[in-house]
């Protein structure tokens, strides 16, 4: 039996449906969490955060690179016909990157002080402690989710995206319950919280191993049209030349968050600025648990669309099918603005409503933060895709040094902006902005040499822009005449109403504007399921 491929629309479009579960599952944790743990009276959050982070940075070094990788040489493999060496691959991923996965979770756990004096933060310890083994979780679970991924089948990962998101949410709040109940110290409260990280990633690898079980049995496979099988020391080496600069080029922005921690903490204490240790951390736990948070939720959208795009970019080149390879690029990259645009104009307009339809403490600071984010949602946005392009077309050396440029300008940024009064916290949205910015348009630039097919710029951006346009005086005018009509002051009933209000406006609104301004087009749609369908119903020619 023989499953019938995903299109890269189709894919991304089950893991972007996934990452809003998981989104929305993510608001039932955090915004709870914050108000229980965190806000200005309790460091517990900014523990939290700091373990996380610390968490992510060692998940980069170990696996980052690992589903990239194998989903390429799957989907290349699968493109000329080579079944055996499919299985092959994922049997080479698998005694590469799971032990150096264990590796990777032992050095958090036993060195658990270092790191939390690495950031400053001795009091994190325990929850680094907690949080050790996902990684070794995380190293199992990227296999799979290369291999599937490769075969364009994206519902396995999303399947297993659902389950970390709901173990974090059912296990880490229940024990955040508990241990405040109980009167435990904020150290204790934090590592029984990102406890329920590690308990949601044991429940997705047992998923994925028994969803591997299933695939086996059901004997989903690929007709073999060529034995040809390369040694196993050959694809390891290909496997690591391509996943070791993948990781380092992601690793340097990550690394460079982890360099964050300590050096937003250590900035915000400086004389110039003059906050005590818990100031710092309760401030870092408002920028991380309310603006960084929003900030994640368009970036995970487009992820999803990286993740659908790599594998089919590599799979038409090495089919030498270059028209689709043009088709496909310019489709993601005008999914992508048309996306991440109104998300940041969003951003910047409704920042402090939104924060203030969740949280009841902190949001003045969270509001602008995250308004200042709103400039980089984009940027973001492209750096994912284009990093995805590149290393589809097997340039996985040019987002690396790309990458590296944006994190120098992000350290530097931090350092002096967040360290002058007049910015302090603010100074690192301001930095990340600029960083992505920058790394986007290299990145792009390098697109456009290697493949002379860049899409038409008014199509790309122009469009959308102007949709976007159209749909931030819309938010303005509404915001500006509901607030004075009913007369809501800041976190009222009526307040977080005209909130709701004017974002459904917003969406109509461009939805309208997109389709009128022709920036969605019928070959766009025809990729959706049941795409002729609703391409007739919007009229589109």
């Amino acid at each position: 039996m023989q499953r019938k491929k995903q299109n890269f629309v189709q894919g991304a479009v089950i893991l972007m449906v996934a990452s809003l579960v998981v989104k929305v599952i993510g608001a039932f944790f955090q915004i709870p969490l914050q108000n229980l743990i965190g806000g200005r009276s309790s460091p517990a959050f900014g523990l939290f955060s700091s373990a996380y982070r610390i968490y992510s940075a060692m998940l980069v070094i170990s696996t980052v690179g690992l589903p990239a990788t194998l989903s390429k040489m799957v989907a290349e493999a699968t493109a000329h016909g080579r079944e055996r060496e499919v299985r092959r691959i994922v049997r080479v991923a698998a005694c590469i990157f799971v032990p150096v996965g264990a590796l990777a979770a032992a050095a958090l756990f036993f060195g658990a002080d270092t790191f939390a004096d690495w950031i400053k933060s001795a009091d994190a310890r325990l929850a680094v402690m907690a949080i050790a083994p996902s990684v070794w979780m995380v190293a199992i679970i990227s296999v799979f989710r290369g291999y599937y991924q490769g075969r364009t089948n994206m519902v396995p990962t999303a399947v297993s995206q659902i389950i970390e998101a709901m173990g974090k949410l059912l296990a880490g709040l229940g024990f955040a319950w508990y241990a405040v109940q109980a009167g435990l110290d904020d150290p204790v409260v934090a590592a029984l919280t990102v406890l329920g990280v590690t308990l949601g990633e044991v429940a997705a690898a047992a998923y994925m191993m028994i969803q591997a079980a299933v695939t086996r049995r059901r004997g989903w496979t690929v007709r073999a049209l060529n034995d040809t099988v390369r040694p196993v020391g050959q694809l390891a080496k290909i496997m690591l030349s391509l996943s070791i600069p993948i990781t380092i080029s992601s690793a340097v922005m990550s690394l460079t968050d982890l360099i964050d921690v300590a050096l937003i903490s250590a900035r915000l204490q400086s004389p110039a600025v003059g906050m005590t240790a818990e100031q710092a951390v309760t401030t870092y736990g408002i920028y991380t648990g309310q603006a960084i948070n929003f900030f994640n939720l368009p970036q995970t959208l487009i992820t999803a669309l990286a993740v659908s795009v790599l594998p089919t970019i590599a799979s038409a080149r090495a089919a030498q099918n270059f028209t689709r390879v043009s088709r496909t690029l310019s489709t993601a990259l005008r999914l992508t603005m048309m996306i991440t645009l109104p998300a940041g104009a969003g951003f910047l307009l409704l920042s402090s409503s939104i924060l203030r339809l969740f949280f009841g403490d902190g949001t003045e600071l969270g509001g602008r933060l995250m308004a200042i984010l709103g400039f980089a949602v984009p940027a973001v946005a492209l750096v994912a895709i284009t990093n995805a392009i590149l290393q589809a077309f097997g340039r996985i050396d040019l987002p690396l040094i790309s990458m590296f440029l944006g994190a120098v300008v992000k350290i530097f940024g931090d350092y002096f902006l967040i360290g002058d009064p007049s910015f302090q916290i603010a100074g690192a949205p301001i930095s990340t902005a600029v960083c992505y910015w920058l790394i986007a348009l290299i990145n792009l630039f390098h697109i456009g040499r290697l493949s002379h097919a860049l899409p038409p710029l008014g199509r790309t951006v122009g469009r959308p822009l102007a949709a976007t346009a159209g749909m931030g005086a819309a938010i303005y005018i509404c915001l500006t005449g509901l607030t004075r009509l009913l007369d809501a002051s800041p976190g009222s009933a009526s307040d977080k109403l005209i909130t709701l209000a004017v974002i459904a406006i917003a969406v109509a609104v461009y939805g309208v504007l997109l389709l009128t301004l022709h920036a969605v087009e019928r070959e766009d749609v025809l990729l959706l399921p049941k795409g002729e369908k609703i391409a007739d119903i919007l009229h589109l020619k």
